[in-house]
């Protein structure tokens, strides 16, 4: 008497083991060019739109160049280097009061260049927060980019 599997079995073992190997080898392979290939993804995306809609405030010796003349606010402020600034949207809360300013850029800024700002607001008493809203333009029309608002507290007197 023959002791052994028949063919039949002995077949459909291999193509399960075949089938399950693949299976683990595939998914190996997708983890491994997920975590080694990041990198390509991040050189060949490209920064567009609110993403790439940067401003801040300009530090000198760690202190932000953002005060207050009186009823008049002055900033110096730099736009990152991808994607131009169309304007910006600045709503100043004060002890007494909130001002809205529509459009505080004299022009437009563009990608990697600073400005120095001066824009006039209503009496709101002691300034305590400026934010500021990037504005850029898409297709000819104007979008707020409040996603990337900057918040500055502690508003300081100019000097």
């Amino acid at each position: 008497m023959d002791k052994g599997i028949s063919p039949l079995v002995a077949t459909v073992l291999l193509i399960a083991f075949s089938v399950a190997l693949g299976t683990v080898v595939m998914s190996w392979r997708e983890e491994f060019i997920e975590k080694n290939a990041s990198f390509v993804q991040g050189v060949v995306q490209v920064r567009s739109g609110c993403d790439a809609a940067t401003l801040d405030v300009i530090k000198l010796s760690g202190v932000e160049q953002l005060c207050m003349k009186g009823s008049v606010v002055e900033a110096m402020v730099e736009n990152g280097p991808d994607f131009e600034i169309y304007d910006v949207h600045a709503r100043i809360v004060g002890s007494e009061d909130i001002a809205i300013v529509e459009s505080v850029l004299p022009r437009p800024l563009p990608a990697g260049y600073a400005l120095k700002l001066n824009f006039g607001i209503k009496n709101v008493g002691k300034v305590r927060q400026i934010k500021f809203v990037p504005k850029i333009k898409i297709d000819e029309q104007v979008v707020y980019c409040a996603g990337n608002a900057k918040v500055y507290e502690n508003i300081a007197v100019c000097p």
